[in-house]
């Protein structure tokens, strides 16, 4: 298994950089096809709302979101030129509304090995666009934090280990990564003995697993006292100088994630290192 066709997509000028400088890399070792996407929508909103809204406002939003994918498509393309990988470039402007931008960034998605995107903020035009890209897309999304530059991600990797679908949908995903590395951690964590040696065993199988496919990975289990999983995942990241954590996304459902809190909404937020996550 290997990334051939990797597609990142590209929200903002300014991510631009951050997302290449992880994206290009991997296209080179990988002897991918990198595609950089952007879609934009002419117009702000829709139905009876946007009857409200004056029309040289309109006219002057779509300029904007137009400056924006062209000044998106420089860069992408002045980044892109003295490289081996084969690359190319695709932007789509939605004719309506903000409200079908998904799913024309779906249909750009859904049919790459690797999805790699920027981490998004509360000023993100299309809101929580990292989660919807991973829970409709169905490809690992590989996610960079806004700041910071990257690499190939072939030191260490640490991947979240809970035995849910979504962690085990998450470690074959991430298998040409994890093959690369020179070091990988399957951390689990638990708050009693009892959940530590259950989850202590389900790593332990995992483990076998991926040692078939050459992935020697050392399973280690945190005890996380009064810290959240995603606290604790994220700070063994930060100890041991992880290059990447995998994880799966959303093994609750997403709305009790949003009212009590939970592991994604927490490394979404507060990204050290890129996080590859799958659903």
């Amino acid at each position: 298994m290997s990334y051939k066709t990797i597609v990142a997509y590209i929200a903002r000028p300014d991510s631009v950089s951050q997302i290449m400088s992880t994206a290009l890399p991997l296209a080179e070792a990988f002897g991918a096809h990198l595609t950089g996407t952007h879609v934009f929508a002419g117009v702000p909103l829709a139905g009876t709302i946007a009857a409200q809204v004056p029309s040289e406002i309109i006219v002057q939003y779509g300029e904007i979101m137009r400056e924006d994918a062209k000044a998106i498509k420089a860069e992408f393309s002045k980044i892109a030129k003295d490289t081996d990988a084969q690359t190319e470039w695709r932007d789509q402007e939605e004719k309506s509304s903000g409200i079908d931008l998904l799913g024309s960034i779906l249909e750009q998605t859904r049919c790459a090995d690797l999805v790699i995107m920027g981490q998004t903020d509360s000023e993100q035009r299309v809101g929580e666009l990292a989660a919807d890209i991973i829970m409709n897309s169905g490809r690992p999304v590989l996610i960079i934090p806004k700041e910071g530059s990257f690499g190939d991600l072939s030191g260490k990797v640490v991947v979240g280990w809970d035995g849910t679908r979504e962690a085990a949908r998450a470690v074959f995903d991430a298998l040409p990564l994890l093959k690369r590395a020179k070091v990988v951690c399957l951390v689990t964590v638990g708050k009693s003995d009892d959940i530590k040696n259950a989850v202590q065993s389900g790593g332990g199988e995992i483990a076998s697993v991926l040692s078939r496919h050459g992935v020697n990975a050392e399973v280690v289990t945190l005890e996380r006292g009064d810290a959240s999983a995603g606290d604790a995942l994220r700070q063994f990241t930060s100890e041991q100088d992880g290059d990447l954590l995998v994880m799966g996304c959303y093994g609750h459902s997403r709305l009790r994630e949003r009212l009590f809190g939970g592991a994604t909404q927490q490394i979404l937020k507060n990204m050290i290192v890129p996080v590859l996550m799958s659903h």
